[in-house]
């Protein structure tokens, strides 16, 4: 009688320890609940910005692309040195410029047709085309697949980037920026936005080290300022640096002065990185012309080549 009536005692730890765990149970239950909304409404939302972000993207094999392009002769013509930088990266390795172009033109003018087209007289490989570059998911997925392409040729397609607000998509333009300075910097990579309207000294002008202008593109010059005495110096020094590196280089000036060439530079540029790709661009064309003129050709800077370059740089030239 007396063990037995003590028995109860030995099991009320036990007892304690079992309403402890149904406690704690009870309570990650009530938890769960309360944050299931959170999760669901988590879940909601990684999805659909997945699904957005497969909608920004497409990926094209350029291999058998057929572009039907009517009226760009004179343009692919004038933009035969930058296919053949493209198309043989290893021929310009000495040169410093990113691989950017902008395209600017009017609505329905051919942009992207024109971009696909260059694509396949470049022989790349793949486009990847982001039809929505104000998704920074897209932005940061297009990068990854860039980035694995390895020695694949891929040309990354931005069009509509006059669509972005400078003001309101800060973070976005950082992304952008990212995404441009890192692809367009690989040799096998070539990066070309679209734009229906250009604005000199916009973020998508600054963007690009080289703008192509479609006929009835809507462009906005920036206004004439005078520069001050100490800027033009400054940027005079900018223009016979490179310049004389270009000549130490190998290149020779033919049909304008070494001080013709910095004048003619300095009527129109209001910064050092126009200077740069100026002087780059007139390097792209003369070693253009060295490998169609063959064995024995020489680098030739023309002032043709100069004026074509500070077309394709400074906006409103």
């Amino acid at each position: 009688m007396f063990s037995g009536g003590y028995r109860p005692l030995n099991h009320e730890p036990r007892l304690m320890l079992t309403l402890s765990d149904q406690i704690v149970t009870v309570a990650a239950l009530l938890e769960a609940v309360v944050l299931l909304p959170v999760l669901l409404e988590f879940l909601i939302e990684r999805r659909k910005r997945k699904h957005a972000v497969e909608l920004s993207l497409e990926i094209i094999e350029v291999a058998g692309l057929n572009v039907q392009l009517a009226g760009v002769d004179d343009i692919m013509s004038d933009i035969r040195d930058l296919i053949d930088r493209a198309s043989h990266p290893e021929a310009y390795a000495e040169l410093r410029l990113g691989n950017e172009i902008l395209i600017a033109g009017p609505a329905l003018s051919g942009k992207k047709a024109l971009a696909k087209r260059i694509a396949a007289e470049a022989s790349f490989d793949r486009i990847i085309i982001v039809h929505n570059p104000r998704n920074v998911d897209a932005l940061a997925r297009a990068k990854h697949l860039a980035m694995r392409a390895r020695n694949r040729k891929v040309m990354l397609l931005l069009p509509r980037l006059d669509l972005i607000d400078e003001r309101g998509d800060e973070e976005l333009l950082v992304e952008l920026d990212a995404l441009i300075e890192a692809t367009s910097e690989l040799r096998h990579m070539l990066v070309i936005g679209t734009t229906n309207k250009l604005i000199a000294g916009s973020e998508a002008d600054h963007l690009f080290g080289v703008t192509l202008i479609l006929p009835g593109a809507p462009v906005v010059p920036e206004p004439a300022q005078p520069l001050q005495a100490d800027v033009h110096r400054m940027l005079a020094g900018v223009a016979e640096f490179y310049l004389d590196r270009t000549i130490k280089a190998g290149y020779r000036l033919t049909d304008i002065s070494r001080d013709g060439f910095i004048a003619r530079v300095l009527l129109n540029v209001t910064n050092p990185a126009q200077i740069e790709d100026v002087v780059v661009l007139c390097q792209t064309s003369a070693l253009y012309r060295q490998r169609m003129g063959g064995k024995g050709a020489e680098r030739l800077i023309t002032s043709d080549m100069l004026e074509l370059a500070m077309r394709r740089v400074v906006i409103g030239n």
